[in-house]
């Protein structure tokens, strides 16, 4: 291009070389894009769709393929689907540090839909108090708790448990969210006597929760809301609104799949986002088991397409710093190792990394304790050739057990030090063996009848570690970067330790004593020859997991934090037409599950670029 790189050419001018198998061909491209959003996850989706809706003329660009089945519809099939590999990526960060050498299994979803298509589905919103803190670190009103509540969750949510009489309940929105303990016309001490008993305990301790959602800032034990169709009994799913968006405005909103963003384009001189270089291709990202570990690059010819408005980055935790730093936008002295020239030095970009601890407490019940439900009893959870749980799943989809995530109840409860309207842990309790996301946990899991063990998730919402980080480790894009965790480091570790141990010898003394003592047969972790606070903390350091990374280009005042990448409108600082939007982008960690705090956020900023647009 003569006068800039960016500068816009008449339509026919743009050619795009397009890989296959066939001989190379010159292809004139049917139209300019308005916008350009690289990752089809949930802030992908969110964004893309909703400029779709508002008639503007979108590509999204996905890594993987267009992939949906029995498997990633039926809800309670979620740990199968992060099974396959077509469509799951598995990174290894390091634990604590690459000099530890000690790594976690970290799935995530590659595919048309991203993670929404392989999650455990739990839809809970992020604690008031931390879209307040969002609002004050940017200085945007539109930020505030009060905001989020009263604009934003409603784009987003429709509450499908909340009853008619809640007019002030968001049922409007394109996401479908049920609790399946609803459904069940019949009584839980008919369906589920043990899980009875338990609640029988735990209701003597904390109040029930029926609204979760709009009311998570006091202690409580509650059905867990998810992400499934309450008529249909399938996972509500990013992949369903892409798909739903594209019937409804097939002109605007252009999908393509199996192609892999390696460089944004961006003009060094006017630092103005025009476009992205990609390679078409299936498995090319070294995180999918089916790539080919010595694929490189820069050994390929790439593509080009451009926008005529902005590029948005929504590649997550991982893939969206790595993109920004193999294009220039990133810290200076990273960039130079790798001979990649600065466009502009962020070094914000790939740090302050995030996420949430979390542990397993299990136990082995007496045989013929079935912790799963009367419902339960037949299935066999997609490990045999004849399933009659299945054929019951698709005949009658709201009761059947089928039709959820396979979670019994949750609670939220406050540990020391407690922060006033914040409970800071999350319980998970599950009828399965599960001991966190480790190579072959879904093998070890199923190799037991689901009902015989009972699994409860401590899940540490709220944590101050932010020294974890993440980095190119070459100018190879379908190389993944390196991944250090920082676990237990700075001056938080101790509070964070203490946090687990304070959950895991609570739930010790619930579940050990009167009245659910009388179904377990022995604890299997952590055992109980872990009985002094010193053996429980090593238990923790070599147990502790998470799946929940964030925060690696965060939002602030760019003018003040020189960490800040991004500013309240999700652009990237001294880069024109650039935003990110998705889990990277938050300053602290949103609690409990991201999943809907990541959707309502990228509504906020989709609002945002609409706003820019039309005025």
């Amino acid at each position: 291009m003569t006068s800039s790189m960016c500068e816009k050419q008449e339509e026919n001018q743009y050619k795009v070389f397009v890989e296959s198998s066939e001989p190379k061909e010159l292809l004139p491209l049917p139209s300019i894009y308005d916008y350009i959003v690289v990752g089809s996850g949930p802030g992908g989706t969110t964004i893309a769709t909703r400029l779709a809706l508002n008639n503007f003329k979108v590509l999204l660009i996905e890594a993987g393929p267009d992939y949906d089945d029995g498997v990633t519809r039926t809800p309670v099939f979620w740990p199968s689907a992060q099974l396959n590999p077509k469509i799951t990526g598995h990174f290894h960060p390091y634990t604590f540090s690459e000099d530890d050498n000690i790594t976690i299994d970290y799935p995530r979803g590659i595919t048309l839909g991203g993670s929404a298509q392989i999650n455990v589905m739990v839809a809970m919103t992020a604690n008031p108090s931390e879209w307040d803190y969002i609002s004050q670190v940017t200085g945007d009103y539109n930020w505030s708790s009060e905001m989020i509540k009263r604009k934003y969750l409603k784009l987003t949510e429709n509450c499908q448990y909340c009853t008619r009489r809640d007019n002030d309940k968001n049922k409007n929105g394109w996401l479908n969210i049920s609790i399946a303990a609803y459904r069940d016309p019949l009584p839980l001490h008919q369906t589920n006597p043990v899980l009875y008993d338990l609640l029988d305990k735990v209701k003597s301790q904390y109040q029930f929760n029926p609204n979760i959602n709009y009311e998570n800032f006091y202690d409580s034990y509650f059905f867990g809301p998810e992400s499934v169709t309450e008529e249909t009994g399938t996972r509500g799913s990013t992949y369903r609104r892409i798909k739903n968006v594209q019937s409804m405005k097939k002109s605007n909103l252009c999908v393509w799949t199996d192609t892999f963003v390696t460089k944004l384009i961006i003009d060094p001189r006017t630092k103005e986002a025009c476009g992205v270089e990609y390679v078409k291709g299936s498995y090319l990202y070294h995180a999918s088991p089916l790539s080919s570990s010595s694929s490189n690059s820069n050994n390929i010819r790439k593509s080009s397409i451009y926008a005529k408005r902005e590029i948005i980055v929504s590649g997550g935790q991982w893939m969206t710093p790595q993109l920004l730093q193999l294009s220039g936008i990133g810290d200076r002295n990273l960039l130079r190792q790798f001979g990649i020239r600065t466009i502009q030095h962020l070094p914000g970009v790939g740090v302050n990394q995030q996420d949430r601890l979390e542990s397993t407490y299990v136990v082995k019940l007496k045989s013929g304790v079935n912790m799963a439900g009367i419902r339960s009893v037949n299935c066999t959870y997609n490990t045999t050739h004849v399933d009659p749980c299945l054929i019951d799943y698709i005949k009658h989809p709201r009761t059947s057990p089928y039709s959820a995530n396979s979670g019994l109840f949750m609670m939220l409860q406050s540990t020391q030090p407690i922060r006033p309207n914040f409970p800071d842990t999350a319980y998970v309790f599950l009828p399965l063996r599960f001991t966190g996301f480790r190579e072959n946990w879904v093998q070890e899991a199923f190799q037991y009848p689901v009902g015989a063990y009972l699994t409860v998730i401590v899940n540490l919402a709220r944590v101050t570690n932010n020294l974890g980080s993440v980095r190119i480790q070459s100018t190879n894009a379908f190389e993944t970067p390196l991944i250090q965790m920082n676990r237990f480091t700075g001056p938080s570790k101790q509070i964070e330790l203490n946090r687990i141990k304070q959950s895991i010898w609570y739930l010790r003394n619930l579940i050990l004593n009167s009245p659910f003592s009388k179904y377990v047969d022995y604890e299997e972790l952590p055992g109980s020859n872990i009985q002094t606070d010193e053996e429980l903390e090593q238990f923790i350091r070599e147990y502790v997991w998470s799946h929940h990374a964030c925060c690696t280009a965060k939002m602030g005042n760019t003018r003040k934090d020189p960490l800040a990448v991004l500013n309240s409108k999700g652009q990237v600082k001294g880069i024109k037409n650039l935003r990110v939007c998705d889990i990277s982008i938050f300053p602290k960690i949103p609690s409990y599950y991201p999943f809907m705090s990541v959707i309502t956020a990228c509504e906020k900023i989709a609002d945002d670029i609409i706003k820019r647009a039309k005025y």
